[in-house]
């Protein structure tokens, strides 16, 4: 179920990945700044301007992308447990994916002809633009909450993988425990939704792949999901601010990147891969 000789490389690589994006995040911006500032602004010392762009604008939207991909990975990882290769034939999924394309479609349409997206249109494709405390405190406590149910479950979905008469005899109340499984993972993503716009679910796919280098056993999968969650959504953020000098929404750009490889596992799948 595990790939014993992967999955602790990874999760470290990740680990040091994620360091060096998180202080590449605070470097970039409209405001140029040097390391050397930024690490003394991290330390409550220096210009008082760098310090409250640093506390007030960039480190809150560092937080807030890490949690944003640890929320995403976890309930991806959940959909992932109790419908495994079924995730793609889910008619819900597949019609979020294909509204998301046509949202997205439609954005940069209106983007590359010079028209301004209306505030609320903005949110609703995912932006991290604007991040507050607040914010980071709301969305903390569903992922604290997301990795509790994770703990708390992941025996329970290494047993679904086996199928439901395998997981009756194991003593798992099969329909109630997808029932709950679903009904939280359906909890994040609303949350995500409410909080990071429609198009950040486009991530719920990181699992799907990370389980080809990590194996299926949950209590393994999900953390290096949730590490890879938020690097992802990390480096896609800082991409958008070095790419495109009118920053785009990251849903947009998150729907770019991995909206194809949706399309991709979608065909493994009808492949029986």
């Amino acid at each position: 179920m595990s790939k014993p000789s992967n999955k602790f490389p990874l999760a470290s690589f990740l680990v040091i990945v994620i360091v060096i994006l998180s202080f590449l995040s605070l470097l970039i911006g409209p405001t140029k700044l040097s390391a050397a500032k930024v690490f003394s602004s991290l330390f409550m010392s220096g210009d008082p301007n760098i310090f409250s762009i640093i506390w007030q604008v960039r480190v809150p939207r560092l937080l807030l992308s890490l949690v944003y991909g640890i929320i995403i990975a976890i309930a991806g990882s959940i959909f992932l447990g109790i419908q495994g290769s079924n995730f793609f034939d889910n008619k819900i999924i597949r019609f979020y994916y294909g509204l998301s394309a046509a949202i997205t479609a439609i954005a940069m349409i209106m983007i590359t002809s010079g028209s301004k997206l209306n505030i609320s249109f903005y949110g609703l494709l995912g932006s991290l633009y604007g991040a507050t405390w607040n914010k980071i405190i709301a969305t903390s406590i569903f992922a604290i909450l997301g990795i509790g149910v994770s703990i708390l479950y992941s025996k329970d979905l290494n047993a679904l993988l086996f199928g439901e008469y395998t997981a009756k005899t194991l003593g798992i109340e099969v329909q109630r425990t997808r029932a709950i499984l679903f009904a939280f993972a359906l909890i994040l993503s609303v949350a995500l939704v409410y909080f990071c716009g429609m198009l950040c679910l486009t991530g719920l796919i990181i699992p799907y792949f990370v389980r080809l280098i990590a194996g299926v056993n949950f209590k393994y999968l999900i953390p290096v999901s949730m590490l890879t969650g938020a690097a992802v959504i990390l480096f896609l953020d800082i991409f958008s601010r070095i790419i495109f000098p009118s920053e785009l929404p990251i849903g947009i750009i998150i729907m770019i990147v991995l909206g194809p490889l949706y399309i991709y596992a979608l065909r493994r799948r009808r492949l029986g891969l």
